[in-house]
């Protein structure tokens, strides 16, 4: 299988990494051009859980054309770069070719369906997490399960394939038919957790740990579950708040949302807290606690960091 990451910064480099060992020839691309730079002339280093670092000599472009023709595009950008990141995908993936994203937030498997149509995607939601150490280099900071599953629910040989590459690449995987609770399943919490640990600079083990900030993650919460509710989701787990909590102890790793807003980037506030708000007034729901914490994280992202 050829495979274009189609971001190749923290994660989907740590996923490009995983599945060229699994076998697969991996081609990445991203829009940094330091850091596709670092990579053509040095090599992808890759920290892993329980593992010496790994340099791995992959192809990397800054440019769509040199991609040439993939079987599959993982798309693994900033949400505000989604449709974008489509158009790269509709260039490059084959006839038979179709693209998987196991992004955070909502609006992104709407995206590329937008632009590929539902028939050329696979969605996904991961517990896995990576940061970015500098150009060419990145961390594998949390490894956890991956779930994917068809837009339609069925049972297909490309979905076998995929959660077979993950499996040899290492990673967790289940395949699901209700792929679409899942994704919302993964935007709840990353609503809940996220813009907390951006604003307060908490870790999620943190977060748990303070009673003020578990307060606060439950008025999100409380929030965010009504609307759920209004659009009728299926969560795999329709009361999430405790189990939340419960996955934040211990958890020492820093979430994108506060790696965004210490490097100075924006961040996906856009697609998690900020997407509900819209979904939320055409329900009729207040959401006073959401509306404020996405203002908080609008007004810090994207500032120099001092």
């Amino acid at each position: 299988m050829r495979i274009a990451m189609v971001g190749a910064g923290a994660i989907g480099g740590m996923f490009g990494a995983r599945f060229a060992r699994a076998g697969a020839e991996v081609v990445l691309y991203d829009r940094d051009e330091a850091h596709v730079a670092a990579i053509a002339a040095n090599g992808l280093t890759v920290e892993l859980p329980g593992e010496d670092p790994v340099t791995l000599r992959l192809p990397a472009f800054a440019n769509v054309e040199a991609i040439g023709t993939v079987d599959l595009a993982v798309v693994l950008v900033d949400c505000a770069a989604t449709r974008d990141a489509a158009l790269v995908a509709r260039e490059v993936i084959g006839k038979d070719g179709f693209a998987l994203t196991v992004q955070n937030g909502i609006g992104n498997v709407e995206a590329l369906v937008e632009v590929l149509g539902a028939a050329r995607v696979i969605a996904g939601s991961t517990m896995n997490s990576a940061a970015r150490l500098g150009p060419g280099r990145v961390a594998h900071t949390h490894l956890g399960k991956s779930v994917l599953g068809e837009l339609d629910g069925r049972a297909s040989e490309r979905l076998e394939r995929l959660a077979a590459l993950f499996d040899r690449g290492g990673l967790p995987v289940s395949t699901t038919d209700n792929i679409m609770g899942h994704v919302w399943q993964k935007f709840v919490l990353n609503t809940a957790l996220n813009p907390v640990c951006a604003i307060t600079r908490l870790r999620p083990g943190e977060v748990a740990e303070s009673a003020s900030a578990s307060a606060l993650v439950r008025d999100i919460l409380r929030e965010v579950l009504a609307v759920v509710a209004a659009e009728k989701i299926d969560l795999p787990d329709p009361d999430p708040t405790e189990s939340i909590l419960a996955h934040a102890v211990g958890r020492m790793n820093k979430p994108s949302m506060l790696q965004h807003v210490e490097q100075g980037r924006r961040t996906e506030i856009a697609a998690l807290n900020g997407a509900l708000l819209p979904i939320a007034e055409r329900h009729g729901i207040p959401c006073p606690t959401n509306r404020t914490i996405t203002q908080l994280v609008e007004a810090i992202q994207g500032r120099p960091v001092t």
